[in-house]
């Protein structure tokens, strides 16, 4: 399907992009080891404060959010790491985790479902852990986890909170400082609604002090060079300069709008497709999100077709009416596909995606 104007890319990241950003990226380059980069880099960081609720530095890197998974488990203090899975992407972290040679042990639950705090309490009662590792909006099944409360939790039996944020952050509430948090990382693909190929995070000045006992950083994403860096308005590598561009434009927006404000219009575009669902329901099986509705993402729906459909064929029927959505994730790729109603995206622009999987679902 070609792509031919705004309103029509759902796929839960990457999100449709505004082509104000993607002009901004065909700006000159400049040296970024200069006056004019630095002062580009502290414009961006006084945005991603809002973005992410803090006063603590972001770290910027050219990479997908993959990369500071592997940097969270890296910095991370020597010492068990308990991660709580429940959806592909939760399961990437607790493999990343295993291959960076940590002792790992798994807390699952059925994909759909979300980490009770009080359930998790008991698990760390059980053994030392140093950290956790919790995906906060898990984009596989579109399931929110209460990572505010998950993180005191952890706090409360000694460990350390890791969290992934990826199909989160900008669209659902996350406060950095407000919430204690140690560790959170994103990716521009999501509802920050950039181009692919930012990974950022931002770390707590005592998960910065514990990652100096690490043993293994590595080089690229290691936290503790990365603080250095940022304190001077500089980063380690060479950064993708247009994508930094964007990210500026995008930010700008970002702040207009204000945070609370962008947090409830991805609730709006959650429960109108909710409201969507219900009606579609009302004839056969199926149409629901495998996310109860107490723990639905608000950027992200993972829907259970009626059994006489099938995830490819759909998502290629959908495609043929002009709307790009998301095939279902891995075990769910045949039974499910994905609405990815985040970023610029708004009620009015869903209602063509909603009429378009619609149309494809008549038989």
């Amino acid at each position: 399907m070609r792509h031919t104007g705004f309103g029509t890319f759902f796929v839960p990241g990457p999100t449709e992009v505004r082509r104000v950003v993607l002009e901004a990226m065909t700006k000159p380059m400049i040296p970024h080891r200069s006056e004019e980069f630095e002062a580009l880099f502290t414009r961006l960081q006084s945005g991603l404060g809002t973005v992410f609720g803090t006063q603590r530095p972001a770290y910027i890197v050219a990479a997908s959010a993959t990369g500071f998974m592997e940097s969270a488990v890296r910095c991370a203090p020597p010492g068990r790491i308990l991660c709580l899975v429940n959806g592909a992407f939760s399961e990437r972290f607790a493999r990343i985790a295993e291959a960076c040679g940590r002792e790992v042990d798994r807390f699952e639950v059925s994909w759909g479902k979300t980490h009770d705090p009080e359930t998790l309490d008991d698990h760390l009662s059980r053994r030392e852990y140093r950290a956790i590792t919790v995906a906060h909006s898990e984009t596989s099944t579109g399931a929110l986890n209460p990572v505010r409360t998950i993180s005191d939790v952890a706090h409360e039996r000694g460990a350390l909170c890791l969290i992934d944020s990826v199909s989160g952050l900008g669209g659902t509430e996350l406060r950095f400082d407000d919430w204690r948090l140690d560790y959170v990382l994103t990716g521009s693909q999501k509802a920050l609604a950039l181009p692919p190929g930012l990974a950022i995070a931002v770390a707590s000045e005592e998960f910065v002090r514990l990652a100096g006992q690490a043993p293994a950083r590595g080089v690229y994403f290691d936290i503790v060079e990365l603080e250095k860096y940022v304190r001077d308005g500089q980063v380690p590598s060479t950064p993708p300069i247009s994508l930094l561009y964007g990210l500026e434009v995008q930010l700008e927006a970002m702040t207009a709008e204000g945070i609370a404000n962008r947090w409830r219009r991805h609730a709006d575009m959650a429960s109108a497709t909710q409201a969507w669902l219900a009606r579609m329901r009302a004839g056969e099986d199926g149409w629901q999100t495998i996310a109860p509705l107490d723990a639905q993402s608000p950027t992200v729906s993972t829907i259970r077709l009626p059994s006489r459909l099938v995830g490819d064929a759909f998502v290629s029927a959908v495609a043929a009416n002009g709307i790009r959505v998301g095939a279902g994730y891995g075990k769910l790729r045949d039974t499910t596909f994905r609405i990815g109603h985040m970023g610029d995206h708004t009620v009015s622009t869903l209602a063509r995606c909603l009429d378009a999987c619609e149309r494809a679902a008549v038989p």
